[in-house]
């Protein structure tokens, strides 16, 4: 059971220490930029089109982001030795856990959020062109684009998760930007080049490929929002990883670093020699 009181206590200490480090700030001033500069710079006609141009780039982006967020979130404290304070109160490793990472998550989202939605005002309302409208039948809208909004929010979740489950494991923030590092390689392209070897390899069929896909959380965001916004206006077809599946690994992977988070939270040894 999650101790409201106590949550809410975590919650706030971690937006306020979040909005005293000044990197963070640098952080997401980077994030918007970026993002919004490809807006900008990449002059698309349409929601859809804009979705396309940003997708792998948040792919990466959102790793890179919530790897900063989330490897020191409990590492520090355990750094500081406030981990062994804190386990003397009536606080329980699910609440603390909780409450640190939904803290981390509400900046991350504001972040990721408003950093998209400004990205949306720089749609060019002119008529694209032919070859353009060849590739769209259906009628390009704004929700498809809130779809995309949304979905790059629970995959954000989802690795922000990842990040804090590491930071219960790691031993110094050394070896914690190292391991967020690899990480974030691993999210962003390893499963995906396991996964094109075995195709290449034979190994992996291409009746089951599309179920693969949705083994790793960038394919399964991936997966999503081709089959939610990029699907219902494209002319061709297109075969993205399982909807069903890609929403059930997304979930598993939220729900078993928290889990394991909460495990690990105070079973790691509180007092952490820094190298």
């Amino acid at each position: 059971m999650i101790d409201t009181d106590r949550f809410v206590a975590v919650f706030e200490r971690e937006l306020a220490t979040l909005r005293r480090t000044r990197s963070i700030w640098l952080l997401a001033l980077g994030f918007f930029a970026i993002t919004v500069g490809i807006g900008v710079f990449s002059d698309t006609s349409g929601y859809v089109p804009l979705t396309l141009t940003l997708l792998t780039p948040v792919e990466l982006l959102i790793p890179a982001l919530t790897a900063a967020v989330g490897y020191r979130s409990v590492l520090a404290d355990r750094e500081r030795g406030e981990t062994s304070i804190l386990q003397t109160y009536p606080l329980g490793p699910g609440t603390y856990i909780a409450g640190v990472y939904c803290g981390r998550l509400a900046w991350t989202l504001l972040v990721v959020t408003v950093s998209l939605l400004v990205a949306a005002l720089t749609v060019s309302f002119a008529s694209p062109p032919a070859d353009v409208l060849a590739e769209y039948t259906g009628i390009d809208s704004p929700v498809y684009y809130f779809r995309f909004v949304v979905l790059t929010a629970v995959f954000a979740a989802v690795i922000l998760a990842l990040m804090v489950l590491l930071s219960t494991l790691v031993r110094s923030a050394r070896r914690g930007i190292v391991a967020a590092l690899m990480v974030v390689v691993v999210v962003a392209i390893g499963i995906d080049l396991v996964i094109v070897f075995g195709v290449a390899g034979g190994v992996i069929g291409g009746n089951i490929l599309p179920w693969y896909l949705a083994l790793s959380p960038v394919s399964a965001y991936r997966g999503l929002v081709m089959a939610y916004v990029v699907s219902p206006v494209a002319a061709t077809v297109v075969r993205p990883a399982s909807p069903l599946m890609s929403a059930i690994s997304l979930l598993l992977w939220l729900v078993i670093s928290l889990l394991l988070a909460g495990i690990a939270a105070w079973s790691t040894p509180s007092h952490v020699m820094s190298e």
